[in-house]
Formats: C-alpha cells, structure tokens, sequence
C-alpha cells in the first residue's frame, strides 16, 4: 500500500473538520436547510443568534423554529414557487425580515439566500446577521433628527414633513406659532432646571388642544408650533388662540411650581401662494414677530403686507452694510443745542443721514431699529462717533476767541453698551481726533440704562472716568428710580419731546417739566429740553430755568456747511422778532 493511498482517508477527514471550523468561525449565522424546509446545518454563530443548540434543530422545520407565524405561509409558498418555476429573485438578494429566537422573542434579520448542490440535494443556505443594534441605531437617529430630546415632541425638521405631506395631499391647514413671552428673564432667573421642567409642562398643555388630525412641535427654545387640521374661520382663530394663551398663563412645572408666562402668537393659514413647506412657517413666525413686537401677550394673523415689510427691512441691512464699507452714502447731521437765557450756541447733537443712490433719502426710524436689531449699530455708532469729533475738532479751531468751546452729543445705543470694547474705541477716537473729553457728551436712552441698571452704572463710570460728559436722554419717559438715578455719573437730563409739546395743554404738564429741573438741579445735572418749536415754548422752559433746548424753533439738523455759519456766530433765531 502506498503512502498516498494512506494518507487519502486522512485528508477527507481534515477537509470535513477545516470546513465545519470554517463555518463555526464566520460571524454571520448559517443556516442550511433542504428542499422539503428541514435544517440541515446550523453553524455556532447561528446558535449564539437563535438560541436553540445545533443538535437540537437539525432535521426540524425551519418555518416552525424561526419564522414567525404570520411569515410562514409567505415562506413556504416562496420556498414552493422556487422548487418548481426557479424564479431567481429570491436567491443571492439581500433582504430585511423577521425570526424568532428559542425564547419567542421576536428581532430584525438580514438574510441572504444561496443555492448549493451537495450529492444530488438541492439545498439553501441562509447567510444572516441580526441586525438589532442596526435598527435600533435608527430609530436613534431618527429620534435626534426629528423629535425633541426634552418634550418629546416633533422637532423644526419633522414639522416641515408634516407640512409638506399635508401640502402634496391637497388638505387645508392653519398653522399657529407660539413664542412665550421673556423666556430667557425666566430662564436667568430661575435656573435652567426650572426652565426644562416650565417646558415639558407646557408641552403637556398645549397637548391638549390638539384633534386627532392636528400636530404639536417645538421649533425653537421657547418656541412651539400648532398645526391645526383645516383652514380656520377668524372667530374660530380667535376662540383658539385664546386657549392657548390662557394655557401659557396657567403652565406649571412638572414638580407643580406655578408661574405667569404670556405668548405671542403668530397665526397663517395655508394659501396658494405657500409652494412649500418654509413658507407657511416663515408667514407664521413673521406674525409671531409682529405679535412680539407689539409687546407681547397677543395673537397676530399673517398678512402679505408683513412679509413685504420684512423682505424691505432685509433689503435695507443689507444696503445698511455696504453703505459702511463705501462710506459715501452716510453722512451726519447736525442739530443746533442753544443756551436758553442767552440764546448763545452751545453745541450740536450729531445725527446720522443715509442718502441711497437709488431709494433717496432713508429716514432713520427705517434704518436705526433694523441696525439696532442686526447689530450694525455697533459700527454705526462708532462711524458717527469719529466722524462727530472730527468735525468739533474742526469748529473749535474757527471759533471767535474768548467764546466758549462747543460740545459735540452723540448717541451710545444699548447695543454699544454691552460691547466690551466700547470704553477702548472710545478712548481712541478721542486720541485720533484731539477732541477734549470734556467737549464730547454721550447720550444714553433712560429705558437702556434701567434695562441693565448695576451693568450700567459701571459702564458709564468707566466713560467717566475718561472725561468724556454723560447725559440720560428722552428723560420721563422710561421708569428710572431714584435710588438708581443718583447713583448714575450724568450730567445732564434731557426731557423728552412729549413734554415740551404738552407744556401749554395743562398745568400738570408744566408741573412735570419743573419737577425734572429741580431733580436734576438736586443731583447737579443741567437739563436739555428737545422738540421745542415755538417762541413761547423758549420762553415757558426759560421761565422753568431749563439750561439748554433744541428744536425746529431753533433750527432743524443741518448740514455740515450749514452748520460752521453757526460756528462762526451767524445764529438766526436772535434776529427774530418773537424770540
């Protein structure tokens, strides 16, 4: 007997034992069965998959072991179909089912079949993996991409898909957008702990206005969105709007701590201009804002007149931007402050003028909100600021000599405020200029120092401490307190407009006016009256011993040339007769 004839057995025997180390090695589960469904291989991976043992399941049913019921028949019958018309689809195609393991439970596979031959057997080869972690890795990103971690609720995203299906289906929606009212004084106030628990309770209540067709989202931090099912008729909006506002005023924390919130509500219903999905939630949020802006605590309805307002603002920053960078748009205005018992120049308010090249001249009230809200003021301001102490530096060198020196009253909007940089650029415009501190009076709205009152404080005593004077404008018409306004290093209080124009209505008019002065003459501020338009308005706030005034009386903001014949002590209104 040779020695290849020896070995032959031997070699069979390690082929058998290398394939079945092979199959027990392969991380996927096999599972072999014949033509009539019996299993007929199951390799260790597939055990470890399904729980029942490989001695245990060879020679069984397939179907019963590890398909569920209501699979069984689409099994058989496919298995069937295959035998007798070899219809390849379902061979070597990747496709996602169910199984059951030994236990009942139930899990997602991925499955694909092959055909082997094995000494005149047909037999199928089921390569599969349990794709459990897959599935559930999905469901997980369709969690964070579409709901919201905190209420649970749809997201921005799942919201838009609402919409859009309801818009390919034809059917008639009102989509109501509600942002509740100084969140973030809640939020600052409270803890943010406080915040998430105001939420979720929020989210449980607004819940429960919902239809069975209607859809709840949270699109933003304290922001939520109702999808109401059908186009609603204006007393209907009205009865529904104030449910969920009488809803915001009642929220409860989850833990049950009551606290008062309001809404604004911004309200659009689905048209034929909406094409898709981002414009019926943009004309809602646009209401929202209107509703916010209002000042809060109501509901507005979208009209196309909002949207063109917001298209013409978004127009204007834009113009605003490049009217910066070209500088040759922009200019300053200047406004005449007179001594009042002299009737002397004693400075210029610094305004700011826009004159488009193709709008013409650009009111500021259609420009300073938008500047103020974008944050252009910031740049804004500082432009004014410099191009104000250039032109001071320039009147005070043709002023007659022994005349007073000028001073020069610029704005210092809140936004100007919280920039950290503020006391450093101002510091170097007065280096770049030559301008004395002292010339230069920065004007702070009453409403923008009490917003921020302690912030305030601090920042004004660092411009303080510069030089530079500091005057509270549009004084009376905000809610300063008196244990704030001492504290305060002003100079100056300059009295709102509305009260010079009432003086002659009503002695309690005057009486305000008197009692500003005389505040201020306690603090040892002077007093800048604006709006004064008339003779006898100079005259009743010279009576009330008011220092200074403005207005048309005097004259309105004018030019840069204009202006330096006022310098130079050409001052009109002291050849008038009836001043």
């Amino acid at each position: 007997m040779t020695d290849d004839h020896m070995l032959a057995p031997v070699s069979a025997a390690l082929t058998d034992a290398t394939k079945a180390a092979i199959l027990d090695s392969i991380l996927d589960g096999l599972v072999t069965i014949d033509e009539s469904g019996a299993i007929v291989d199951f390799n260790s991976t597939a055990e470890a998959i399904f729980g029942h043992e490989r001695s245990v399941v060879i020679g069984r049913s397939v179907e019963e072991l590890l398909v569920p019921p209501e699979l069984r028949p689409a099994h058989v019958d496919g298995l069937r179909r295959y035998l007798m018309e070899g219809s390849p689809h379902i061979i070597g195609r990747r496709t996602e089912t169910e199984a059951v393991r030994a236990d009942g439970q139930r899990f997602p596979i991925e499955i694909t079949l092959i055909e082997t031959d094995r000494e005149g057997r047909r037999l199928f080869t089921g390569v599969l993996r349990d794709i459990s972690d897959r599935r559930q890795l999905e469901r997980d990103l369709i969690n964070i991409a579409y709901f919201d971690p905190l209420t649970g609720l749809a997201n921005r995203a799942l919201l838009l898909r609402y919409i859009t299906d309801a818009m390919e289906a034809s059917r008639a929606y009102t989509l109501a957008v509600i942002d509740i009212d100084r969140f973030f004084n809640i939020r600052n106030s409270f803890g943010h702990v406080f915040a998430e628990e105001l939420l979720q309770g929020l989210a449980q209540g607004l819940a429960m206005h919902l239809g069975p067709a209607d859809r709840l989202a949270r699109i933003g931090n304290q922001v939520f969105a109702l999808m109401f099912d059908g186009v609603l008729p204006t007393d209907a909006v009205e009865r529904r709007m104030e449910a969920l506002s009488a809803t915001v005023r009642s929220a409860i924390t989850r833990s049950g701590s009551p606290v008062f919130l309001t809404a604004s509500i911004g309200v659009a219903p689905v048209s034929e201009q909406h094409e898709h999905a981002d414009d019926i939630l943009r004309d809602a949020e646009i209401a929202t804002s209107k509703a916010k802006d209002g000042g809060g605590n109501r509901f507005v309805c979208f009209t196309s007149a909002m949207h063109s307002r917001l298209i013409d603002q978004v127009r204007i920053e834009h113009n605003l931007r490049q009217a910066l960078e070209c500088e040759d748009q922009l200019w300053v205005a200047y406004q005449p402050i007179v001594e009042l018992v002299t009737g002397h120049l004693a400075g210029f308010e610094a305004l700011v003028r826009w004159q488009h090249p193709e709008r013409g001249n650009i009111p500021p009230s259609d420009f300073i909100t938008i500047a103020e809200e974008t944050g252009l003021i910031v740049s804004l301001g500082k432009w004014v600021l410099e191009r104000a102490c250039r032109q001071l530096m320039e009147w005070q060198d043709i002023r007659e000599p022994g005349w007073a020196p000028l001073f020069m009253s610029v704005n210092l909007s809140p936004r100007q405020l919280d920039e950290s940089c503020c006391i450093d650029e101002v510091r170097a415009i007065l280096k770049r200029t030559g301008v004395e501190p002292t010339w230069l009076k920065m004007e702070i709205t009453e409403s923008a120092v009490m917003n921020k009152a302690e912030e305030s404080i601090v920042l004004l005593q660092e411009l303080k401490r510069l030089g530079v004077r500091l005057s509270i404008d549009d004084f009376g018409t905000g809610y300063s307190s008196l244990s704030y306004l001492h504290k305060f290093p002003v100079d100056s209080l300059k009295v709102d407009r509305s009260f010079v124009i009432a003086l002659h209505q009503s002695e309690e008019n005057r009486a305000i006016v008197r009692i500003i002065v005389d505040l201020a003459r306690l603090l040892g501020f002077d007093v800048v009256a604006e709006g004064i338009e008339t003779a006898a308005d100079a005259n009743l706030l010279r009576a009330l011993a008011c220092d200074y005034g403005q207005g048309y009386f005097y004259s309105k903001p004018v030019t840069p040339k204009a202006a330096e014949a006022l310098v130079r002590g050409r001052l009109p209104w002291l050849d008038r007769s009836d001043y």
